[in-house]
């Protein structure tokens, strides 16, 4: 049965940012592109639920419809299989990891983000936190541009001059390596390896001449670089790609806004949904980054 990659959309322009990067991993892995729209109840004050009019919930879903509808006529020269659905829920999050739960094929989920709220609430806006927090594929999510206007132009796909992969010892970090090798390559993009600190519990990798951590060894600490190196040279020689090798002793956001900030473009950076939830999102505060982040299969 062919694979899904599900965008969630709510009609805004943000929340359509992104699609162009939607479009390139249906087009990578010859997925078919679902756009869902949820459709939920107005909440009137002081109105109970029964008040509200059944006109109301046709007219939503026709809006729906049509929104929908003009989305995928935006996507049909992409040559990639586009599908519409609309569904009615009390909570937007809810009916996104419902479907996907109910539909295996879905691979990827791919929504945009509000960063941290006034209040700094943790990870992302409150739909994506959710749907990370519950859902149990990969997620791509982005941080989307403020001051996005309506378009009615044609959507094309994205693409990728440079693809981090942040690398723990985990057996996710190595699914992660895979996806974003396979990315690379249909990109043609530079690929850089960087060795992250571990999850706590987990063995800490640190650069060569700095202190060793948690007694780890500076022989030990050697093997890991040489390791990464291995991989590097490995991928070199069998995908002729370009890669590149960092290793860093604190979290990875520091990194990742100093490549940004040298005005990379066309920036991924691919990491497990375990590293999430240990600072790889805290880029997404600032900078508009596409952020990949894989599920252990």
């Amino acid at each position: 049965m062919q694979s899904q990659v599900l965008v969630p959309l709510d009609g805004s322009p943000s929340a359509e940012a992104i699609l162009p990067h939607a479009l390139l991993f249906a087009q990578q892995r010859q997925s078919i592109l679902t756009l869902l729209q949820i459709i939920t109840q107005p909440d009137v004050q002081g109105v109970s639920d029964w008040a509200v009019s059944d006109d109301w919930a046709v007219s939503a879903g026709i809006s729906a419809r049509d929104y929908l509808a003009t989305m995928a006529r935006r996507l049909q020269s992409s040559g990639v299989k586009v599908q519409t659905l609309r569904l009615e829920a009390n909570l937007v999050e809810e009916a996104i990891v419902s479907y996907a739960e109910q539909q295996p094929q879905v691979q990827l989920i791919a929504l945009t983000t509000h960063g941290r709220n006034a209040v700094g609430r943790a990870i992302f806006g409150s739909v994506a936190e959710q749907v990370f927090a519950s859902a149990r594929t990969s997620l791509l999510v982005l941080h989307p541009p403020k001051g996005g206007n309506a378009s009615s132009d044609p959507i094309v796909s994205t693409s990728y001059q440079t693809i981090i992969v942040l690398l723990d010892n985990s057996a996710s970090a190595k699914e992660a390596l895979q996806q974003a090798t396979n990315l690379a390559q249909a990109c043609q993009a530079i690929l850089v390896l960087v060795a992250v600190p571990p999850r706590p519990g987990q063995e800490t990798i640190v650069t060569v001449g700095e202190q060793p951590i948690s007694g780890e060894t500076a022989q030990e600490a050697l093997k890991s670089a040489d390791s990464l190196e291995d991989k590097a040279h490995y991928l070199r020689t069998t995908t002729g790609l370009s890669v590149e090798t960092a290793i860093i002793a604190s979290k990875p956001e520091a990194f990742i806004e100093r490549i940004s900030g040298q005005g990379q473009s066309d920036l991924l950076v691919v990491a497990t949904r375990e590293q999430a939830l240990y600072g790889a999102e805290k880029f997404l505060r600032h900078r508009n980054v596409p952020v990949l982040l894989v599920a252990n299969q």
